[in-house]
């Protein structure tokens, strides 16, 4: 009986199939029926049903031990054999053929059979002589990458053009194609490029193949730049070192002033002198200087090496250097017995790499290895600079409440001396940063921006403007992955964030590999885009087919505008232009400018399902947005639910009376005359009354509310409404947290329609996860019903389903209601916690507090929805055992595993779909959450 393999070939009579596994010791000649019992594709030996398959089988599984393609390719493994696998593998014979080269190599690859038969396999029946030279020199030099492209535009190139394809390299350490089979971007690749002539589509498979290479030699360039940094985790001893050099001053102050040993009133009552804050914000402005040049250097060191960084930031080490004397270069560096080995401020080591690099003076490997030493520091250095500006800042408050000097302007000439030799990275004619304000009539009061006309920008700009620690933040952001912070205006001080992962840009395809950038793109076609007719580069193509309306509206989610204020756009009121607001990324760059939080996504979940419209208010003389406006629909027309000018502030009142009037005027459309309806007669019960089959009887809604009762005043209730409080906290304004009774944060949430940026916001501040995921465990009413002998009736106030009109009556109660509330804000924030999954705000929380249940529900949560990025193998692929102690299977009855499934699902992971992704890739975590200490750290911490 014969046995179909792979790719239409059979083994007819006289031929037997051997597994890997079985050494020889099965029998000969696999039946058909046996066949059925092992997985689709699997590989086996193909030979004489007389002949010994021991050699052969070993062969084999040296041939697949990387996976089970390679034995499709048909590979000689001695005595007769030859390698295959069985009907139902995925793919063609050339997955096969380039997965057993990948393993045979150059010297192995006459197992393959027929050389003329192995590149039609690879290319087709055009392949030619000079093909088959390129591929040859290809294997030999392993480039497996350039090969697996090559074979998969066969069909679209001419043999020249697969030449040019095959002669691809790629930078030392990087590898596009990593994964992925050729076969399947090989269609990717048709769906995209067939529209264009043949020299069109070999630039764009060659520019396709550049564009992932330079992605992925970033991507190298920013890891690289963070190993070359001391650990993020010595930083705390290196803030600790400059938080008491930066404050023996203010003790040497105290100590002058009221005695060398001062008692707790003394310093109690003591103040400082005048000029204090401006003193103290003066020193950290040099730190901040020193720390910048050091963190600039330092990128251009990791990047380009020693030479060009000594060569190009000359100016700027030599202007920080000027920021602080020999005698501070001194003091800071004078070590404390047990204190941090590396000075307090980091303009010791700028002195010292302006001393180094001088250029008389060759460079030498020492000088290069203690350049490296102290540039090592740079991150560091930054990060505690920029968090004691802020944390300062943070304490002065707004309005500024500590001591100005208010005889002279506070003034710092090393900013202008540093500006003058360096200049500027981020341009100052678009900084709108409210600066701070101090005593003196001359301060600044109006943005940067707004004060350089024509003058010289160094001349305008004042320490007050804060553009100093934005740049400080934009050099510490390509040490995160940016190139650099984002900003958003704020009083007393703009939010800068450096270390935030860049995202991506909504509709536009990353360039992870040669595969995954072509499936985006095909993905985006077959979905309804359609390539441009002109494009010179693949980037070119994937913005056009990013840019396509039907992709646009999809991905970046264009808000609903109606028709009666679509027109309006454009429309002048009080003098100032109407912008209306259509997608995103407009209302973020609202956000930016305004220092509101217009740009955060519940603003466009509610603008995208059409519950509100977004408008700014532009200045027309500069463009500038004076205010933002939020109007909703309500019973007769349109009202303004929100207007407010920069950073919150009320606009005027006159502003205010002409907007509302304006509003008030929009016209609604009528709306249309509805069908007549047929009267269909009533149906009456008999006596008038509904039937006793509708309504609960009273012994049970006693007994449910008495039940109801306890459980609302036991402590796990009352601890999850105190915790419901805390979240509840963050519906408040930037500044202005809200303040809510427990009970009345429980009805706060139940009717907010979404949950998800509020839960990102409390953990960011400092909720636990822990703390959110027990109070969710809290469900006052379904322990009451459980509590029930006859529960049946009242089964759905558990599971959150629609309810009948009795039970909808029976959660109004005024003894059930707040038990009702409580449940259904545990399954609403349970469900955000489960969009959260794989935020990195989520996994900080939960591995700074790990529990059993909630690491096992994410981690199954991010198995069963999560790629490969950003995640972390735990458990291989068909692996059941959970590495770590205690030791845990997934499939243990009765194990934390299987009780967390109903916590994944709450979660809102598919989780019917577990086991095939267990089989796909295994068990994967957030790497946020297992961070540096890897999976059995936090396991052993969560069984604690």
């Amino acid at each position: 009986m014969s046995i179909q393999l792979a790719f239409g070939v059979t083994a007819g009579p006289g031929l037997s199939c051997w597994l890997p596994s079985s050494g020889g010791a099965a029998a000969p000649g696999l039946a058909e029926a046996r066949v059925g019992a092992h997985p689709p594709g699997s590989p086996v030996a193909v030979g004489p049903a007389d002949a010994d398959p021991a050699e052969a089988t070993r062969q084999l599984t040296l041939l697949v031990a990387g996976g089970p393609e390679a034995a499709g390719a048909g590979v000689d493994l001695g005595g007769g054999f030859t390698s295959a696998r069985l009907s139902g593998a995925r793919g063609d014979r050339r997955d096969a053929v380039l997965a057993a080269l990948r393993v045979l190599g150059a010297d192995g690859a006459h197992r393959l059979g027929d050389r003329t038969a192995v590149l039609v396999a690879l290319f087709g029946p055009a392949a030619t002589k000079r093909v088959g030279a390129a591929t040859n020199t290809a294997v030999a030099e392993r480039r497996w990458a350039a090969l697996e492209l090559a074979s998969a535009a066969s069909e679209l190139l001419g043999p020249e053009q697969l030449e040019r394809v095959l002669d691809l390299r790629t930078p030392e350490g990087i590898d596009p194609f990593p994964r992925g089979a050729a076969s399947t971007l090989a269609d990717h690749l048709s769906r995209v490029l067939s529209r264009y002539q043949r020299p069109r589509r070999l630039s764009l498979i060659i520019s396709l193949w550049d564009h992932v290479c330079a992605e992925l030699a970033a991507r190298r360039r920013v890891a690289r730049r963070a190993a070359t940094q001391t650990r993020a985790d010595r930083v705390d001893k290196l803030r600790e070192r400059h938080r008491v050099h930066f404050d023996e001053t203010v003790l040497q102050q105290l100590r002058w002033a009221v005695g060398e040993t001062p008692t707790l009133a003394e310093a109690a009552r003591w103040r400082p002198p005048p000029y204090w804050t401006s003193w103290e914000l003066g020193r950290l402005l040099r730190d901040a200087i020193a720390a910048t040049a050091l963190l600039r250097f330092a990128r251009t060191l990791s990047d380009e090496g020693i030479a060009v960084a000594a060569e190009r930031h000359r100016a700027e080490l030599v202007a920080a250097d000027e920021c602080l004397t020999e005698e501070q270069r001194a003091d800071a560096a004078r070590r404390p017995e047990g204190a941090y080995s590396h000075p307090a401020r980091p303009g010791c080591y700028v002195h010292h790499l302006v001393q180094s690099l001088s250029p008389d003076r060759p460079i030498s490997a020492k000088t290069e290895n203690q350049v490296k030493t102290r540039v090592a520091m740079a991150r560091n250095y930054g990060v505690v600079v920029f968090d004691a500006v802020t944390h300062l800042l943070g304490e002065l408050g707004e309005p500024l409440q500590n001591c100005w000097d208010a005889c002279k302007p506070w003034h710092v000439p090393a900013l202008r001396q540093w500006r003058t030799a360096v200049g500027y990275v981020r341009p100052p004619q678009s900084w709108e940063q409210p600066p701070l304000s101090d005593a003196h009539a001359d301060s600044p009061d109006l943005p940067l921006a707004q004060r350089i006309g024509t003058a010289d920008p160094a001349e305008v700009e004042a320490p007050h403007d804060l553009l100093w620690l934005a740049d400080l933040a934009d050099a510490l952001a390509p040490f995160h992955g940016s190139d650099t912070a984002t900003v958003r205006h704020e009083r007393p001080h703009p939010a800068l964030t450096y270390d935030a992962p860049p995202r991506p840009v909504p509709g536009r395809p990353r360039a992870d590999s040669v595969p995954l950038a072509a499936a985006a793109v095909a993905q985006l076609v077959m979905f309804g885009a359609t390539p441009p007719p002109r494009c010179g580069s693949w980037a070119e193509l994937v913005a056009g087919v990013s840019a396509d309306a039907v992709v646009a509206e999809a991905s970046v989610g264009v808000f609903p505008i109606p028709p009666e204020l679509s027109a309006m756009d454009g429309q002048v009121v009080a003098g100032l232009t109407v912008e209306l607001g259509h997608e995103p990324r407009q209302l973020a760059g609202w956000s930016s400018y305004m220092g509101n939080c217009i740009g955060e996504s519940w603003y466009a979940d509610k603008a995208r399902r059409g519950l509100c419209v977004l408008m700014a208010l532009r200045d027309p003389a500069d463009g500038r947005v004076a205010a933002n406006l939020d109007i909703r629909r309500h019973t007769g027309g349109w009202h303004v639910y929100e207007l407010r000018a920069r950073f919150n502030d009320d606009v005027t009142p006159a502003l205010e009376k002409h907007v509302k009037r304006w509003v008030d005027g929009i016209p609604v459309p009528a709306p249309p005359e509805p069908e007549p309806l047929v009267p269909v007669p009533p149906v009456r019960a008999r006596g008038g009354r509904r039937p006793a089959a509708t309504r609960l009887p009273s012994e049970l809604v006693t007994a449910l509310t008495k039940a109801v009762e306890r459980e609302l005043s036991s402590p796990p209730a009352v601890s999850a409404r105190r915790t419901y409080a805390a979240l509840a906290s963050a519906l408040g304004r930037p500044g202005r947290p809200a303040d809510f009774e427990p009970d009345a944060a429980v009805i706060a949430l139940k009717r907010r329609p979404g949950h998800t940026d509020l839960v990102r916001t409390a953990l960011d501040t400092g909720l636990s996860a822990q703390a959110l995921w027990q109070a969710t465990r809290v469900r006052p009413l379904t322990a009451a019903v459980e509590s029930l002998r006859e529960n049946e009736r009242l089964g759905a106030l558990t599971n959150g389903s629609p309810l009948p009109r009795t039970l909808r009556a029976l959660t109004r109660l005024p003894d059930i209601a707040p038990a009702h509330a409580m449940d259904v804000v545990a399954r609403a924030v349970r469900a955000a916690m489960g969009d959260l999954v794989g935020d990195d705000a989520l996994a900080r929380s939960v591995a700074r507090r790990p529990s059993t249940e909630l690491v096992c529900a994410l981690a199954i949560a991010t198995t069963c929805t999560a790629g490969s990025h950003g995640t972390v193998q735990v458990a291989g692929a068909r692996r059941t055992a959970v590495p770590g102690f205690p030791a845990s299977d997934l499939s243990g009855e009765g194990g934390p595993w299987r009780a967390a499934m109903t916590a994944a699902a709450e979660l809102g992971a598919p989780v019917d779909v577990f086991w095939e992704r267990i089989a796909e890739h295994g068990l994967v975590v957030p790497a946020a959450l297992v961070g540096d200490s890897g999976w059995p750290a936090l396991w052993s911490r969560a069984h604690r």
